[in-house]
């Protein structure tokens, strides 16, 4: 079994990976990266799985993963949370040296007090870990990057200071995808449904279409809009709620749910 994740050794989402294949005795030579989320999502077989962001505590969700479920009929089976502990580091080893820094955008956005608070440039780039090693190769000087700590230690990188984001609980959500013909199991239980929807485009219906919730006393965790593929201005939504696919009550939400939308894809309890 492989595990497919996108960016670089020691980026966040390399470090998720490592956590998940702890919990399936995957080895770390099986766990592969790949340059874009496109990659990861084309790379599925029954012998492999993927690590994927899917939104950020302070920042937002990360559309380009949710719409694979629109492409692709793969399903989740669990999520992981990730503490992103951000640090500032580079080849210097005193802040009055710095110019430049260097990091992911969600990253430097996610730290922009601090930045702000040191007069310090961003500088957009490609990937947190890739700025790091950036750095160490083309030996630059008077420029930060911002990184995991693993990723500064890999790259024989100086760090300041950690925990630099303006978010101090700032979290990544993960979720892990397979094939649905992969009879993999994760071993893990929750009381979460994940599904995409389209509405009718009738009076009322988003409101008819959550009311199918409210009426059998079904919780909903997350709701979120999203443009669809059909035609300009027209939406999916992305929604979460308790408990599982074989609960009565969800059953007969989901019922009348289905009469209010046009399309419905549930992508798994987990």
């Amino acid at each position: 079994m492989k595990i497919y994740y996108q960016w670089n050794p020691w980026s966040y989402m390399n470090i998720a990976s490592l956590e998940v294949a702890k919990n399936l005795d995957i080895e770390e030579k099986d766990i592969i990266w790949v340059p874009e989320f496109s990659d990861v999502w084309e790379n599925i077989s029954d012998e492999s799985i993927w690590v994927l962001a899917i939104e950020n505590s302070y920042m937002w969700s990360i559309h380009p993963n949710i719409y694979g479920f629109i492409k692709y009929d793969y399903e989740i089976i669990w999520e992981y949370y990730l503490e992103i502990n951000h640090c500032i580091c580079s080849l210097e080893d005193n802040i009055k040296d710095i110019k430049e820094v260097y990091s992911q955008m969600p990253a430097l956005e996610q730290c922009h007090k601090y930045l702000k608070s040191k007069n310090l440039k961003p500088i957009p780039f490609w990937d947190t870990a890739l700025s790091a090693k950036h750095i160490k190769e083309n030996n630059l000087k008077w420029v930060w990057a911002i990184c995991s700590t693993k990723a500064a230690k890999l790259y024989g990188l100086n760090i300041l200071e950690e925990n630099i984001a303006d978010q101090k609980w700032n979290t990544t959500r993960f979720i892990i995808v397979k094939n649905k013909s992969n009879n993999l199991n994760y071993n893990l239980k929750s009381n979460k449904t994940s599904i995409i929807f389209e509405a009718k485009d009738i009076p009322a219906s988003l409101y008819k279409c959550l009311w199918a919730f409210a009426t059998n006393n079904i919780n909903l965790k997350k709701i979120e809009s999203m443009p669809s593929y059909n035609k300009s201005f027209s939406y999916y939504f992305w929604l979460e709620f308790e408990w599982n696919l074989e609960n009565k009550d969800l059953k007969k939400a989901l019922d009348e749910l289905e009469f209010f939308t046009k399309k419905i894809m549930i992508l798994w309890q987990y």
